[in-house]
């Protein structure tokens, strides 16, 4: 006996029909099929953490849902879902880190009540200046500065995401630290 299989059901009808239709099985078979390639992504880019990278994987599918219908098919669906994985990581990671930073100025607060005032304002001055020069930046700069240097990406993963060759990543790079050496050093002057 022969067990009959549907045949494959490609990403552009499955989206088609989940926007169309809000047909959410269209959705989950959409899921099932690239959940595979989310996991790793997340695996090999995303938190170290297994708990925050399901937390990160959820955010991920909930964008996804919310946002498939503006997908253009202009590029591959994987390079969408892994743009929106990337975004959702760094959103992830900010609120972390702001969460992180006011427990330790709590923490900070109560056991040394305004221990170096002046060295504090200082380093809160250098940090809101690095910040100021860094959005001075082309949002490419920034995505690629962030991928490659706090993301710790290889060239090959960053390449996938953007959907470019390793050479352009490579050379983009190059120019975006370029450009935010001489930013710095236009600042120190």
């Amino acid at each position: 006996m022969t067990l009959l299989r549907r045949p494959p059901v490609d990403d552009e009808s499955l989206i088609r029909d989940f926007v169309l239709t809000r047909d959410e099985r269209a959705f989950e078979s959409l899921i099932r099929k690239h959940l595979p390639s989310l996991r790793r992504l997340m695996a090999a880019a995303g938190p170290k953490n297994h708990e925050d990278r399901d937390d990160v994987l959820q955010e991920t599918l909930i964008r996804l849902h919310k946002a498939l219908s503006s997908y253009r098919f202009d590029a591959p669906l994987t390079t969408y879902m892994y743009r929106i994985a990337r975004n959702a990581a760094l959103d992830i990671e900010r609120k972390q880190r702001r969460s992180r930073n006011r427990e330790q100025q709590a923490a900070l607060g109560e056991t040394e009540p305004a221990a170096y005032p002046e060295e504090q304002a200082l380093e809160n001055i250098r940090t809101a200046e690095l910040k100021r020069l860094f959005y001075k930046l082309s949002e490419k700069d920034r995505q690629l500065l962030l991928l490659r240097e706090r993301e710790m990406l290889s060239m090959s993963e960053i390449a996938g995401i953007l959907g470019v060759s390793q050479g352009t990543v490579k050379s983009r790079l190059s120019r975006a630290r370029k450009r935010a050496r001489k930013l710095y050093q236009e600042a120190e002057k």
